[in-house]
Order: C-alpha cells, then sequence, then structure tokens
C-alpha cells in the first residue's frame, strides 16, 4: 500500500510513553506521509499503566471501531495489553494492520481472531525516533508498504538443514508464556516461531520456555528462530550460555532451532507481519 494520506491512531494500551519520545515519533510518521491522531487517554496515567484500564480499553477500542483509522500503532509495552483482551471486539468495520511488540504480544493473537486484522511484529512509537536504529525504521516502513525484505543470515544451533516453510509467529518469551491456559493462548503448529526477550534471569527464560511446552503452544512447530534476549544475565561464573538455557528446553521438540534473528528489545529491530509466509533455506531468512 501506499502511505500518503493513510491514518495512524496511536494508542497506549501497556505502559506508560515518553511524550517527548512519542512527539518525535508522530513527527517521522507524518515526514512519510501519514496523517496521525493520538487517543484521547495516551497521557494519562495510572500507577504503572497508561491510564486506566477503561480508558486504555476504551482507546484501543474507538481505534479498531474507527472506519476512518487504517493503522493502529502501540505506543509502549511495558505491562497492560492482558487487561484488554476480554473487551476485544468480534468484527472491526474496515481492514487494519496493528503495530507493536513485546507486551503487544498478548494482544496479537487476540487481534489475529478477528477477520480483517494484520499485525506487524515492530518497534513502537516510544522508541521508534529515538531507540532503533534507520534499518529498523526503514524495516517497518517497507512492511507497511509490502517491499520484499533482503534474506537474512541465521546461525543453525540444532537440527537438519533442511529447507523449511511456514507462516511466521511468536514473539516475546515471557509474555506468551502468560497465555498459557487462557483463551487467547496461540497454538503454533506447522509454523517458525520466534521467541525473544529482555531483562529475564536466565532461570525464569528456562520456565517460560518449558510453560510453551507444557501447554502444547509449540506442538507441531516446524522451527524455532531466536530473536535478541536483551539484558538476560547469567549468574555470576556460570559456565554455560543462554543458548544452552535455551537448547536443554527446546530441542527435545526435534525441529531446527536458529538464532541471530535482529528483532526485540535491541537498537536493531526489524519488522515482520504476524502470520506471514517466510523460507528458511540455506541458512538464510526469506520472507
Amino acid at each position: 500500500m501506499t502511505v500518503e494520506g493513510k491514518r495512524v491512531a496511536v494508542v497506549a494500551p501497556a505502559g506508560v510513553p515518553d511524550m517527548d519520545n512519542l512527539a518525535r515519533a508522530i513527527c517521522l510518521l507524518e515526514s512519510w506521509g501519514f496523517s496521525v491522531s493520538v487517543g484521547a487517554h495516551v497521557a494519562d496515567r495510572f500507577r504503572y499503566l497508561a491510564g486506566s484500564h477503561q480508558h486504555r480499553t476504551s482507546d484501543l477500542l474507538a481505534a479498531l471501531m474507527d472506519p476512518a483509522v487504517d493503522i493502529i500503532w502501540i505506543a509502549r509495552a511495558g505491562y497492560g495489553c492482558a487487561h484488554v483482551l476480554s473487551a476485544l471486539p468480534k468484527t472491526v468495520p474496515c481492514e487494519k494492520t496493528v503495530i507493536g511488540f513485546s507486551d503487544a504480544t498478548a494482544l496479537v493473537y487476540g487481534l489475529r481472531q478477528i477477520p480483517g486484522i494484520r499485525v506487524i511484529h515492530g518497534p513502537t512509537l516510544n522508541g521508534l525516533a529515538t531507540k532503533v536504529d534507520d534499518m529498523s525504521r526503514r524495516s517497518v516502513l517497507d512492511t507497511l508498504t509490502g517491499v520484499t525484505p533482503a534474506p537474512l543470515p541465521l546461525e543453525r544451533l540444532h537440527g537438519p538443514a533442511d529447507s523449511i516453510r511456514g507462516p511466521l509467529v511468536g514473539g516475546n518469551l515471557t509474555v506468551l508464556a502468560s497465555t498459557a491456559g487462557s483463551r487467547w493462548q496461540p497454538h503454533f503448529c506447522d509454523s517458525i516461531v520466534v521467541l525473544e526477550d529482555v531483562t529475564e534471569l536466565a532461570y525464569r527464560i528456562d520456565r517460560s520456555a518449558m510453560t510453551l511446552r507444557h501447554a502444547g503452544i509449540l506442538d507441531g512447530a516446524r522451527a524455532i528462530v531466536l530473536g535478541e534476549f536483551v539484558r538476560c544475565p547469567l549468574p555470576a561464573g556460570a559456565d554455560y550460555s543462554l543458548a544452552d538455557v535455551l537448547l536443554d528446553v527446546l530441542a527435545p521438540l526435534g525441529v531446527p532451532i536458529y538464532a541471530g534473528f535482529p528483532v526485540g528489545h535491541g537498537e536493531r529491530n526489524l519488522s515482520w507481519v504476524v502470520g506471514g509466509p517466510v523460507e528458511i533455506r540455506e541458512g538464510m531468512l526469506l520472507r
């Protein structure tokens, strides 16, 4: 699609955004040709959240149900999207794209149950202009406009090097684990699953990955692709790596495991369409 004249609605269903960062991101979007509106309660504060549950939910619903809105951009992650899940509508008046990651992972798999909604795993507005690099900004714009990205090299950690095709799914490991047992729990059968995380200790990453296994979320997955695990320290004196921890838990799935996909909470957070078709061939991710 072309972006000229497309309307972006900014909503904050989770954590508190930095309003200066948000203003700079909005200027960037407008320079790209978007028309931008900001939800009524984006500047609100309630404890560690961007406003009360009711106000955060009402802003999201207003954007989802407004036929003039083309794109809904999450202002910031953190925590809070779980509160709005039960209020999601069953239908929307027109096709929409929603952009976010991290805590928005909880929202992603609720939104994907609604016909006509496409979700892009990409930078929130809180960091779009100030925290990610130029390649990340170009990546989200290219994903919005349908530009085919260049192949990405991956590092094979485990399993055969066979070519694999399937929809690309996944997101934040801890948030995915938090959906286990709920009606928003995803199922990744026949999919290529991306996992990333931030500020989690090794044993917590182990626990979340085990939760995905025990809940059956990874049953039938075709491959696992590890994104970045930022500020996830090991204990002092550890004689193992975080990759070792993840392989201990994920290798019994019996599927190929790759690392090196630059997505997550680092400076480079490339965008991808959740559920979009991809192929891993000769160590390259083709989207």
